[in-house]
């Protein structure tokens, strides 16, 4: 038997425990991909996704940062914003695992530390403060390139669990496989609000988040930051 893994959507925001699932026997690689040579391609997918999850649970924020397109920080500017300035009806609007990421953000940094970053300075700390959580594993059998050959797919039993995309950061660098962190939010966060649909009705949104992200990470939350980022660690210490 050998083990393959990779990593979960969900586990991105909210700490988990690591879970290996090993396969007797892999499922038969798919053929129909319009790469070249398609085997080839799909291991290029399989070595970002192993590379990412590594980066995250030995919380190498240099590494992530090499392993993710683009836009992770420019969604990470907006979340950091967001956190700074948005008020609890504001954040009412937005969808119910970024609103957990920025009441994360809030709980973890004072006002000062916030503003003192950009978007990829959240990122990279959000990766080296282990933030994100341990990686959850899972089988990397099911991969799905797109046919233009620029988007790909890992699936789970025919779920997708992790987007990912051809690019490059700079001109004289070839473009490669890196996560798609923002798809993975869009679409993670989809499905993750709509099992949550019924506590999201009777409490709201922000209230929801509050009590899920203190299950996910076992801790006492100040409901100080249901407002915005307290202005002291000791603050955020508080215990409701």
């Amino acid at each position: 038997m050998r083990r393959v893994y990779v990593l979960s959507s969900l586990a991105l925001m909210l700490a988990c425990k690591p879970t290996i699932t090993e396969d007797p026997e892999p499922a038969p690689r798919p053929v129909s991909d319009p790469a070249t040579d398609p085997l080839i391609e799909q291991e290029a997918v399989r070595d970002a996704v192993r590379a990412y999850a590594e980066a995250l649970n030995h919380r190498d924020a240099s590494a992530a940062i090499e392993l993710v397109v683009a836009d992770t920080f420019r969604l990470h500017e907006d979340l950091r914003l967001a956190a700074l300035n948005a008020t609890r009806d504001e954040l009412e609007g937005w969808d119910l695992l970024s609103v957990i990421m920025i009441l994360q953000s809030r709980s973890a940094l004072t006002r000062a530390e916030l503003e003192a970053l950009d978007g990829q300075g959240l990122f990279a700390l959000t990766v080296s403060e282990g933030l994100v959580g341990e990686v959850e594993l899972f089988s990397l059998d099911e991969v799905r390139v797109d046919e233009d050959g620029a988007l790909a797919q890992v699936r789970v039993e025919g779920v997708p669990v992790v987007w990912l995309r051809k690019a490059t950061d700079r001109a004289d660098r070839p473009p490669r496989w890196r996560v798609d962190f923002p798809q993975m939010m869009q679409q993670g966060g989809l499905a993750y609000e709509a099992a949550a649909q019924e506590r999201i009705a009777a409490s709201g949104k922000v209230r929801t988040a509050y009590i899920l992200l203190e299950l996910g990470t076992e801790q006492f939350l100040n409901l100080d930051i249901l407002a915005g980022p307290l202005e002291s660690r000791g603050e955020a210490a508080d215990a409701p």
